[in-house]
């Protein structure tokens, strides 16, 4: 946010949704069922994440205790650009596609050994 902007539902939703994964919290469902006294549903923070919806700032009080910040986080964070969003989702990506090459790689290696000793035996 810059100066004499308003914070936005999109930006606090940016915003918890980055503090969610920096907390180590992988899903909304997570994060839903970590909130007390009365968990949210992934549905719910689904909908805060992406600005979406209308939320009391008690959610957003208690959804601050599990993410271990101050509300004041979610309306003056230090809010990552959208590159920044663009470029860790690329990131995360990236490292599936390449967990998913390897294990065909590992199948074709496999299929590899198995042609040679049918062909070729020791």
């Amino acid at each position: 946010m810059e100066d004499g902007m308003t914070t936005t539902k999109e930006d606090i939703g940016l915003a918890i949704k980055m503090l969610r994964k920096k907390a180590g919290i992988k899903t909304q469902g997570d994060l839903g069922k970590k909130i007390n006294p009365k968990p949210l549903s992934k549905e719910t923070i689904n909908r805060i994440e992406n600005g979406r919806g209308n939320y009391g700032i008690n959610a957003l009080f208690r959804i601050a205790k599990v993410l271990n910040c101050d509300f004041a986080d979610f309306i003056e964070p230090k809010k990552p650009s959208r590159t920044a969003m663009f470029e860790e989702f690329l990131e995360e990506y990236t490292k599936k596609i390449m967990a998913e090459e390897q294990a065909k790689y590992e199948k074709i290696k496999k299929l590899g050994q198995k042609i040679i000793k049918k062909f070729h035996p020791e």
